[in-house]
């Protein structure tokens, strides 16, 4: 396998900026993804990885070689598309032998590498099928078969569970994750799922509007966003937002008039606190609170969402709870385990 190296990417389509000074590094051998909304260039970087994407300016080099103006074929990746794209007419084996026979691989090599590949991803009862025939969840590791016999220095993944119901999103992760782990392979997965991102990436890379905004392992970006936009996207249910402003007594006061504990070193001003739901515990002093709007049931956990009906909070909780709709809780939240971010930039205090 080898490294992939980005270096000052650009991408631009007209007017519209792409693409802006994208600049990073995958190690040989690493899992990284590429999370992010719709429309931040995630898809597009990994195009333009693969060579389906021209650059406007900046350098990829894989393995060392400066590959930006090679054709896909020449850069020796394979790519897994959203889309499973196999030939319809053709079995699983052609399916999956299909770029080696245009590349006039011997026979007996092309036998191998199918039947090698067929056992890895436990395809070898479905060899003879036509895609008609298998399950989304079969297709896609077929997908994921054709990738494999290429033997490719890097592997790029574009959001390919997105077809696949929620039971196989959690099956088919784990086996790309596991996939990854026994080739030894260096793989590159976009993803606008933060929960796939979270659970399958050796490290996260979030783009926003075309730039890098933060980069890390998981527990590093759930634990200490670099800004609020991460924090929300990272982490699921989603961060609450609650606004305060430090006094010069130590305090920060809440605009529902609670009041916590300011964190060390910040200054007098506005301030956004973000409290991770799981960070919050039952207090009838507590300083956050308001009227239960709903409660979600999950069977292990349990999601409470209060306070004002126009931007509820959320409390998860383990096991199952139940409080009647308009019940008025209070909480308290772990002082140490706040987020704090500046209201004018959204950056980390």
């Amino acid at each position: 396998m080898a490294t992939v190296e980005i270096q000052t990417l650009e991408k631009h389509y007209g007017s519209a900026h792409a693409l802006k000074s994208i600049t990073f590094t995958v190690r040989d051998g690493e899992f990284v993804v590429l999370v992010g909304p719709s429309g931040c260039g995630k898809s597009t970087l990994l195009r333009a990885i693969a060579g389906l994407e021209d650059v406007s300016a900046g350098a990829v080099r894989i393995g060392g070689r400066d590959v930006t103006d090679l054709e896909p074929r020449d850069r020796d990746i394979a790519m897994v598309f959203q889309s499973y794209a196999l030939y319809p007419h053709m079995t699983v084996r052609d399916n999956m032998a299909f770029s080696l026979d245009v590349r006039r691989t011997p026979r007996p090599e092309i036998d191998a590498r199918v039947t090698e590949a067929a056992r890895i991803l436990g395809l070898e009862p479905f060899l003879d099928r036509k895609p008609r025939a298998l399950s989304g969840g079969q297709r896609q590791r077929v997908a994921m078969g054709r990738a494999i016999v290429r033997r490719p220095q890097v592997f790029l993944f574009d959001e390919p569970l997105s077809n696949l119901d929620a039971k196989l999103r959690v099956q088919m992760r784990a086996e790309i994750r596991g996939l990854h782990d026994r080739l030894g392979a260096t793989s590159i997965y976009v993803t606008h799922d933060q929960v796939e991102a979270m659970t399958m990436a050796d490290r996260i890379v979030v783009l926003e509007a075309g730039r890098i905004v933060q980069s890390g392992s998981p527990l590093e970006l759930y634990g200490r966003p670099a800004n609020r936009f991460v924090a929300e996207f990272i982490g699921s249910p989603s961060i609450n937002i609650v606004e305060g402003r430090v006094e010069a007594g130590g305090a920060v006061a809440l605009a529902n008039g609670g009041r916590l504990p300011a964190p060390h070193g910040l200054r007098d001003g506005t301030v956004q606190i973000g409290i991770r739901p799981e960070d919050l515990v039952l207090d009838p002093s507590g300083p956050i609170g308001g009227p239960v709007r709903l409660v979600e049931h999950l069977g292990a956990e349990t999601y409470v969402l209060f306070g004002p009906e126009a931007a509820p909070l959320t409390w998860r909780v383990a096991g199952t709870v139940d409080f009647p709709s308009g019940q008025d809780l209070r909480l308290r939240p772990d002082p140490d385990r706040l987020h704090v971010f500046d209201p004018a930039t959204g950056n980390r205090l």
